[in-house]
């Protein structure tokens, strides 16, 4: 499991990152304050006025019922109060749930009518496995029933990425940014409801320089699949676009990938190989992020998946999803996800009872990338029992080992408070 580490310096006053938040003994001899809390023989106690503690009988907190309040017992249904569990760490996982790798299967060209094998048999079959994919819209070639489909789709839990209005290739004349950038966008929240796409993939997988920081500036989208450059001369680079993510890639707009073909020609692994199940495998092994570029299924269209082939990978994708190695989510999520956990870093301290508390930046990268994140959470000493709470909600408490939690947090709804003991 990779972690990125964050230091923490525990907001107790005298101690150090990794110690409980413990309340002090009471000793003879010391010097207390009004409001002070201490523990003596299993007990709580505030100081009610400033006074030194005289050295012999009578001083202690039990005896001076003047000096003291009694609070109650350090044993409690919630924990030992006077010497609490510490949080000493928080850091989210890589990839969601500790996965090892993250994977994202893309179908271009829907509503190209040809490609009609997505609604009869990739949502189905996705569906039934409880996976989630991605389908890239046509705008301008959907018939009503391909946009009641789609709203299927996103009902399902897969996502709607914009593949153009037209499908024009971007290196050519008749190109317009905002026809074919915004105005698919446009398309797609009108025909469903207000929802917006927010991954693009370039017709025939080119584009000049101008057309793609066109897409970069756009406000609507977080991120595409990345396309073969064309250089200054007009030249199409191929097979600039092809590869596996690693975890912390920087440009969301230039997201690898490997194509389906039949034969397996241009791809990354040997021809005649399941390139299906080898570009999980390279994402699992990698730690990093693989894209697959698919068109049909089981239908007429383009190097179509056969559909028996197809069920099979989504039975290996499924074993590995269902084993703890994968993460198979659409191409938007695993954006959003990479990006938050860069830029809602958790920091921890320690509230007033002694209890954990995680707190997260939320600047505006944050709130732009907002998703659910895991978040593991190491503990000063072994806990017995664990609960969370965000705001008003509870949150799910995974046991990792004697010293370690997992939780599944929106760095955007508040402070998480964790109780343990």
């Amino acid at each position: 499991m990779q972690r990125k580490i964050i230091s923490i310096a525990l907001a107790i006053a005298g101690l150090a990152a990794g110690a409980t938040a413990a309340i002090p003994e009471w000793q003879d001899g010391a010097s207390y304050t009004v409001g002070q809390v201490v523990q003596y023989q299993g007990q709580r106690y505030q100081d009610l006025q400033a006074h030194t503690a005289w050295t012999g009988a009578g001083w202690n907190p039990n005896d001076a019922v003047s000096l003291w309040k009694k609070l109650g017992s350090c044993a409690t249904s919630a924990g030992d109060l006077c010497n609490p569990v510490g949080v000493t760490a928080a850091a989210y996982t890589t990839w969601a749930g500790g996965a090892k790798g993250a994977y994202s299967l893309v179908h271009d060209d829907f509503c190209a009518y040809i490609t009609d094998g997505q609604i009869s048999n990739a949502d189905p079959e996705l569906t039934k496995r409880g996976l989630h994919a991605a389908f890239g819209i046509i705008s301008a070639n959907c018939a009503p029933y391909h946009w009641q489909a789609a709203k299927q789709f996103v009902a399902h839990g897969h996502e709607v990425f914009s593949h153009s209005r037209n499908h024009m290739d971007a290196n050519t004349a008749g190109w317009n940014n905002q026809a074919e950038i915004d105005g698919s966008a446009s398309d797609i929240a009108a025909h469903l409801d207000g929802y917006t796409p927010k991954f693009f993939a370039w017709p025939s997988d080119i584009t000049p320089d101008a057309p793609l920081a066109y897409l970069k500036s756009s406000a609507t989208y977080i991120g595409g699949r990345a396309a073969n450059r064309v250089d200054a001369a007009g030249n199409i680079q191929y097979g600039t676009a092809v590869g596996v993510n690693a975890a912390n890639f920087a440009d969301p707009y230039n997201i690898k990938w490997d194509l389906f073909t039949n034969s397996g020609i241009w791809s990354l692994y040997p021809e005649g190989s399941e390139i299906l199940n080898l570009h999980v495998d390279a994402a699992i092994a990698q730690g990093g992020w693989s894209l697959r570029t698919a068109h049909g299924v089981g239908d007429a269209s383009w190097e179509t998946i056969p559909l028996a082939r197809y069920t099979a990978h989504l039975d290996y994708v499924k074993a590995k999803v269902d084993a703890g190695e994968l993460w198979m989510a659409p191409p938007s999520q695993v954006i959003r996800y990479r990006f938050a956990r860069d830029n809602c870093s958790p920091a921890v301290s320690v509230d007033a009872n002694g209890q954990g508390v995680v707190h997260f930046a939320t600047g505006a990268d944050c709130l732009r990338y907002a998703t659910d994140l895991t978040l593991d959470v190491a503990t000063s000493r072994a806990v017995t029992a664990a609960s969370a709470r965000q705001g008003s909600q509870a949150l799910a408490v995974k046991t990792l080992d004697a010293t370690h939690v997992r939780i599944t947090v929106n760095p955007t709804q508040g402070d998480v408070s964790l109780q343990l003991r």
